[in-house]
C-alpha cells in the first residue's frame, strides 16, 4: 500500500514538472525562436525579415519545365506606404542575396515576394527577375494577393 502511494506521488510530481516545463518554455522563449523568419541587414542599412527561401522547380500543370527552375525568396519589406520606387530599390538589394547562387546554378529566373507582415495576409509585391542572354538581370513587379477573397 505504501509503495502505491509513493508511486502515485512520484507520478504526480513528474506530471506537474512536465506541465511547468511546457508553460515555462512557452512564456520564456526567445522572441525570434518561433517567429519563422531570419533578420537580414541590407547594404543600405535597412533591416528585413526573410520568411522563406527555397529552390522552386519549374512545374506547370504536372509538366516539368526545367527552364523555369529558380530560387524563391519571401521577405517582410521595410518600406511602408505606396513608394513604389523605394520598394523596387529594396527588391534589387534583396535580389543581390540570391543573385550569385542563381547564377552559379545557371538559372535565368528568380522570384522575390515582398510582404507587409510576417503573417502572409492581404496584398504583396511579386518581383520576377529574368537573366538576359548578355548576363544582365531585369525584373517585372506584379501586385498579388495571398487569397482571392482578401
Amino acid at each position: 500500500m505504501k509503495t502505491a502511494i509513493k508511486s502515485l506521488i512520484i507520478i504526480a510530481i513528474i506530471v506537474s514538472l512536465s506541465i511547468l516545463s511546457i508553460v515555462c518554455i512557452y512564456y520564456f522563449r526567445e522572441e525570434n525562436s518561433l517567429a519563422g523568419y531570419r533578420s537580414q541587414i541590407l547594404p543600405s542599412g535597412r533591416s528585413i525579415k526573410v520568411t522563406s527561401f527555397h529552390l522552386a522547380w519549374g512545374v506547370e500543370h504536372d509538366n516539368r519545365i526545367s527552364n523555369n527552375d529558380c530560387f524563391n525568396l519571401e521577405y517582410v519589406s521595410s518600406v511602408t506606404g505606396t513608394d513604389t520606387q523605394a520598394r523596387d530599390r529594396e527588391a534589387l538589394e534583396v535580389f543581390e542575396l540570391i543573385r550569385p547562387i542563381s547564377e552559379q546554378w545557371g538559372f535565368s529566373r528568380a522570384t522575390i515576394a515582398a510582404f507587409q507582415s510576417v503573417e502572409h495576409k492581404g496584398t504583396y509585391d511579386l518581383f520576377i527577375f529574368r537573366r538576359m542572354p548578355d548576363g544582365k538581370w531585369s525584373f517585372t513587379q506584379y501586385p498579388a494577393k495571398v487569397f482571392v477573397n482578401d
